[in-house]
């Protein structure tokens, strides 16, 4: 699991069945600051997020079972986060 935000949506002309009813949005990972860190990803969904929204993104095997039946997934949106707290870096 791992946090990331949304920079973008894909919108797909055809698709295949499990994906047709779907939300795909592109998701960046984000860094402790939560400045974007690498390459965006296309993460699918149940829910419409906006753009700008921190999310939580679940990846590999555990993802395509997020829906039921189980979809061929690489990356799910599991979930909006609402708030997030950062401990201070307690090493020296």
């Amino acid at each position: 699991m791992k946090l990331g935000r949304v920079v973008g949506h894909v919108v797909l002309s055809r698709a295949i069945e499990p994906l047709e009813d779907k939300i795909l949005h592109l998701v960046q990972d984000v860094g402790r600051q939560l400045q974007g860190v690498g390459d965006p990803e296309v993460c699918v969904t149940w829910q419409a997020m906006k753009d700008d929204d921190l999310v939580i993104v679940e990846v590999a095997r555990e993802a395509c079972n997020a829906f039921d039946p189980p979809i061929p997934a690489d990356a799910v949106v599991i979930g909006r986060a609402d708030t997030i707290h950062i401990e201070p870096d307690a090493t020296p």
